[in-house]
């Protein structure tokens, strides 16, 4: 055989092991999709401390963001505080102490808290996927300091928590 016979031989058996090759080595649309991971994080409750007179006149509301992990969850707190004295002159009511104006003001702060946790999450790049539904709740403020994991105070009875979802990043 001629030199040029060999070298036309070798061009076409390397273009067909090139694309043969290619051909066959290609990662499947499912393998694709299997590459792309999610994180996930919820907003499990938010809560003021039940009103009384005797506290400043600061009224904290938190919500409470769980960072869902393989190791369990990663809890954040929200805070936002209500200073009384300005909330009753905002809506003009009487300087007179009442329990449900306190009430109130915690709802208020829950609800704000709220607001600023949802806020704190859309600007980490988390998408919301569930549809809001909490109950802002009250709990009690010794109780509050003696536990280190602060979930055992959300009793979730009407409250489903509030999930997103980002794209993980490698």
């Amino acid at each position: 055989m001629k030199p040029v016979t060999y070298l036309f031989l070798g061009i076409c058996l390397s273009l067909v092991g090139f694309f043969g090759y290619s051909a066959f080595n290609q990662t499947s649309s499912a393998q694709k999709a299997a590459a792309i991971q999610w994180e996930y994080a919820t907003i499990v409750g938010a809560y003021s401390f039940n009103p009384t007179k005797d506290r400043t006149n600061k009224i904290p509301g938190i919500a409470v963001i769980c960072y869902l992990q393989t190791s369990g969850c990663r809890l954040t707190e929200v805070k936002y505080e209500i200073d009384y004295n300005a909330y009753i002159q905002d809506r003009q009511l009487p300087l007179v102490e009442s329990n449900q104006v306190r009430t109130n003001a915690g709802i208020r702060a829950s609800e704000i808290a709220f607001q600023k946790a949802l806020a704190q999450l859309g600007s980490e790049g988390w998408e919301i996927v569930s549809e809001p539904q909490i109950d802002f709740e009250f709990i009690d403020y010794e109780n509050y300091l003696k536990f280190e994991d602060r979930s055992v105070f959300l009793n979730r009875k009407n409250t489903k928590a509030v999930y997103f979802k980002r794209l993980k990043t490698q």
